[in-house]
């Protein structure tokens, strides 16, 4: 009977550590598959980040082509402007020269003075 008792007592032993190793394997795998889902979940939000991040960067870009396309624009606008602007500065100073040639042209030349009397 002891025997029996003592082989029973062994048994229970083997089992139990049989069951806690069974519940560490058990332990490991779910521990192990909570660390690929962290992983995984980290892995999408970096992702996520990066994409947000080259999004980004393409709005900036295309806006800095933007004001570079209006920057230019305007450029051209007052380089037209100059030019408009000088051209009517000839023609008026075109239209002064000849008005000048007309006065001239109109009054006609002083005659020469006569000499002071030698007296007075």
């Amino acid at each position: 009977m002891q025997k029996l008792i003592v082989a029973s007592v062994a048994l229970l032993c083997l089992v139990g550590a049989g069951s806690l190793a069974m519940a560490d394997d058990a332990m490991k795998g779910a521990m192990d598959s909570m660390k690929a889902d962290v992983k995984a979940e980290k892995e999408s939000m970096k992702a996520d980040v990066q994409g947000k991040k080259e999004e980004m960067k393409g709005k900036m870009k295309a806006r800095k082509e933007e004001m570079k396309a209006k920057r230019q624009a305007a450029k051209d606008k007052m380089k037209s402007k100059k030019e408009e602007v000088k051209g009517k500065a000839e023609e008026v100073k075109a239209a002064g020269q000849s008005m000048g040639q007309e006065m001239k042209a109109a009054i006609p030349a002083p005659a020469a003075a006569p000499a002071p009397a030698a007296g007075h």
